[in-house]
């Protein structure tokens, strides 16, 4: 038996039922080209506030999903003010930086402007381009684990209780990604407990306090033109070199925060691939 049964079994997208807000301060910096250098600067402090951040049927109105937070149930459908928390997708600071440089450097350039068509072809005609991307990442989702063997309400979801400030343990992510470690990722793991069975988690929806592993992302490529004027007028070859996560910085996985699960505050994966490099050929004619 489950409350207005006749709307249980939506089909497509999920029941209407949430509402959001959004808060931002924005800066965009932007210099066109000219004089070789071209560049892109944004930053993004902002806030998202929901009560629910699904957009399709990975949100369940009436419960349903696992005991392990694989869906983001709503607890108890009475009370959907209790469902309000900061977005699963909210990153509170984004910076991102993109450029394009061409040096200075080659026949009809500042330097070397006259430069012998030989040595022009070795150090003439180079171009870099680049993305930064820098980010303090998504909350945490709390959880129970199946190990609980939690005594829930049926049909719907719980939570865990929240008592205390969870913040982060200081360190690098790699810090927290052997199990067998007694060090945790949460500051004041004990913040979160057991809900006596049958009981509602005092625990929002998410937790802003603490954060998963922030991305630190670099992409730079090198381009070299050879002109190819003795074929034909503006016809040219060009080299690429690209690189994707150009430092191999690893992007960490955010750590399991089911209470009770055996590796309960730590890193179990990253995120993305390492670094990549790809080259190519294009030809102008």
């Amino acid at each position: 038996m489950v409350p207005f049964p006749q709307f249980s079994g939506f089909q497509g997208d999920s029941p209407p039922i949430a509402n959001s807000i959004y808060h931002a301060f924005q800066v965009r910096v932007e210099k066109e080209f000219s004089n070789g250098l071209q560049f892109l600067v944004t930053y993004a402090w902002s806030k998202s506030i929901d009560s629910a951040s699904a957009t399709d049927d990975s949100f369940s109105f009436l419960g349903g999903g696992d005991i392990n937070g694989n869906t983001l149930a709503v607890q108890n459908p009475y009370n959907l003010s209790a469902e309000r928390a900061v977005s699963v997708f909210d990153i509170p600071q984004i910076f991102q930086f993109s450029y394009v440089y061409e040096f200075p450097l080659g026949r009809g350039r500042r330097y070397g402007g006259r430069m012998n068509s030989a040595l022009n072809a070795i150090v003439g005609g180079w171009q870099t381009n680049g993305i930064v991307h820098i980010d303090n990442s998504r909350p945490i989702i709390p959880g129970l684990d199946s190990s609980l063997n939690a005594q829930s309400i049926p049909t719907f979801g719980q939570r865990p209780n929240l008592t205390g400030n969870l913040g982060r343990s200081s360190g690098s992510p790699q810090d927290f990604t052997n199990p067998g470690d007694t060090k945790n990722y949460f500051a004041s793991p004990n913040a979160l407990s057991q809900p006596a069975d049958f009981a509602f988690g005092n625990a929002s929806r998410t937790i802003g306090s603490v954060r998963q592993p922030g991305a630190r992302d670099v992409s730079i490529s090198l381009f070299k033109e050879f002109p190819l004027r003795f074929i034909r007028e503006g016809m040219r070859l060009e080299f690429r070199t690209e690189s994707f996560n150009t430092f191999n910085h690893p992007h960490f996985q955010g750590p399991n925060a089911n209470l009770g699960a055996s590796d309960y505050g730590k890193i179990s994966s990253t995120l993305g691939s390492p670094r990549q490099l790809q080259f190519g050929l294009k030809l102008y004619f």
